[in-house]
């Protein structure tokens, strides 16, 4: 769950709002998102805590991508967000004993299904995980995009 931005690279400002292509997000739309995934999860941990099996709505990434205007946000802001969220979601964990982490919702994503505690754990590292890869390979592709390339969608 810890997260490190020594990735950063102050060259990286002319790719990191590439997409690669029309339908694949840029590496800073992948970073917001699994800042957002993971400030989301936290939020689910500690309802699921608390609540008896409470349901989530979908996140809506790809509408939230746009409305919440991903690319156009300051891409070393975004690492910072991305480290801040990442620790604040390991501090809820770490913090819960074995039967906290058995606590069940429902998870709407990509259907309804009873998930625990942990669950939702393991999956926030599964994303990011996920995404990291997404995130090298769009740095990897709009570095091989000539600059003609747009950076919005």
């Amino acid at each position: 769950m810890r997260v490190s931005n020594e990735r950063a690279d102050p060259t990286l400002g002319l790719t990191i709002r590439t997409r690669p292509g029309p339908r694949t997000w840029s590496a800073l739309e992948y970073a917001c998102h699994v800042r957002d995934f993971l400030l989301m999860q936290r939020e689910r941990v500690y309802l699921t805590v608390v609540e008896e099996c409470p349901s989530f709505a979908r996140m809506h990434h790809e509408e939230r991508a746009s409305l919440a205007r991903y690319v156009a946000e300051e891409p070393n802001d975004v690492g910072r967000e991305l480290k801040v969220a990442a620790e604040l979601l390991a501090w809820a964990l770490e913090g819960l004993d074995d039967a906290q982490l058995q606590r069940r919702c429902i998870y709407n994503f990509p259907e309804a299904r009873e998930r625990t505690v942990l669950w939702l754990g393991r999956d926030a590292v599964h994303e990011g995980e996920h995404h990291l890869r997404d995130i090298d390979a769009a740095l990897r592709s709009a570095a091989a995009t000539p600059w003609s390339a747009s950076a919005t969608p």
